[in-house]
């Protein structure tokens, strides 16, 4: 049976009870919290003004542009965070299958005037995506003129279910994975004319299957990860790959998981401009099992595998060798028995250590972050992130730790 990204994110929500007491203990072994450094931006009210946000950027202005859900349904919205104040720029609406939702993977144009992304679903209802949803869009948003534009609904055969952030290149074309369609996935381009054409089809084993959270762009190729397929079978079939891609469409398996020390099922790849990145990698009940390196040329290291590995759920890259994490824990007074959630500071040492330092600890009035995702970014410095739960309406905020 297909293992979709869908599933694996939603299996990825189930509860961690059992490992409840455990984290409560790892959750003081870092170093100490820095309170002083988190501010709480803004409280998401609910409603039709939205609620539940993620999937954040910033502009050089300081505006915070992002996606959220809002109103008693299936509806989602792209909001303008400016000096205080939220302005929905443009709202999916429902039924489902004829409206695209759940914006992800946002991106700004080099000139700071286009706000690209993707949705998971919606588009035209064409019966060959599951469920009647739609097989997803990409689109763009006119931050000078307020024009909302579909770029490409994609059909099926030229994949379903884009997944991650795109890259964006020189010339302006739109580079990208979908998690479904074609045969398992595709690696795809949108010409700034706007014509999408499918590059690389992925699969079957022992090539990757499903691609997972990407992309990474580095010496002219572009670097992902799949959730199945690869070289090795786990309990749920294979293991996931590390692949390469070159913008012309020919792929190259970089590494393939074998689910033991390493883990399986990698969902995140994250990169810096120096060709280092990392991803994460899960063990069979759904935790994170380890960050893992690799290089551009395929030598593969695990990085951290320490006590809150289990916790971490989405990184980013920061500086001097760092990486920030969104991770479940936390204060668990407040939102029992997992935590509210905390922000964490990687920096690894080798052989699977690394110091880990608390930047913030949420405590339900603050935030909470529950099954966190694509929620953190880093800008001049600063860390910015959303929380989907907690606030004064507990509909989720906006804040910032600068570390």
């Amino acid at each position: 049976m297909q293992y979709s990204f869908v599933q694996f994110r939603r299996q990825s929500q189930i509860s961690l009870a059992l490992l409840a007491a455990l984290m409560v203990s790892l959750a003081f072994l870092g170093s100490p919290a820095q309170a002083q450094t988190y501010t709480l931006l803004y409280n998401f009210p609910g409603g039709s003004k939205g609620l539940q946000p993620g999937d954040i950027v910033v502009t050089s202005a300081g505006s915070i542009l992002g996606a959220a859900y809002y109103d008693n349904c299936a509806c989602t919205l792209l909001f303008n965070y400016t000096n205080g104040t939220e302005t929905v720029l443009h709202r999916f609406t429902e039924p489902y299958g004829y409206e695209a939702e759940v914006p992800q993977g946002l991106l700004l144009s080099k000139d700071g005037n286009t706000l690209y992304g993707t949705t998971q679903y919606g588009g035209k209802q064409n019966g060959v995506c599951a469920g009647g949803t739609g097989c997803g869009v990409a689109f763009s948003y006119d931050l000078i003129t307020s024009k909302y534009k579909t770029m490409h609904q994609f059909q099926g055969p030229d994949g379903a279910s884009p997944i991650g952030i795109q890259v964006l290149d020189s010339a302006g074309d739109l580079f990208g994975v979908t998690n479904g369609g074609g045969t398992n996935g595709t690696f795809y381009e949108i010409t700034a004319a706007g014509t999408e054409k499918v590059l690389y089809y992925f699969g079957p084993a022992p090539d990757g299957m499903w691609p997972g959270w990407g992309l990474v762009r580095y010496g002219g190729n572009y670097y992902g990860v799949t959730i199945g397929g690869g070289a090795n079978t786990c309990y749920n079939g294979g293991c996931g790959t590390v692949f390469k891609v070159t913008p012309s469409g020919k792929e190259t398996v970089l590494y393939n998981f074998t689910g033991g020390s390493d883990g399986l099922n990698p969902n995140e790849l994250v990169g810096d401009s120096k060709g280092n990145m990392y991803g994460l990698s899960r063990a069979q009940d759904n935790t994170t099992a380890a960050v893992f390196e690799i290089t551009s040329a395929g030598a593969f290291s695990i990085a951290y595998n320490g006590s809150y590995v289990s916790q971490i759920r989405f990184i980013i890259m920061g500086t001097n060798g760092s990486l920030y994490a969104s991770s479940s824990g936390g204060d668990v007074s407040s939102c029992a028995p997992d935590g509210c959630g905390q922000i964490l500071q990687l920096t690894p040492t080798g052989g699977g250590n690394g110091t880990v330092t608390v930047l913030h600890q949420f405590d339900n009035t603050d935030g909470s972050i529950l099954n966190p995702f694509q929620d953190l970014v880093l800008h001049g410095g600063v860390v910015y992130g959303t929380t989907n739960y907690g606030g004064s309406s507990n509909d989720g905020v906006i804040y910032k730790v600068k570390p």
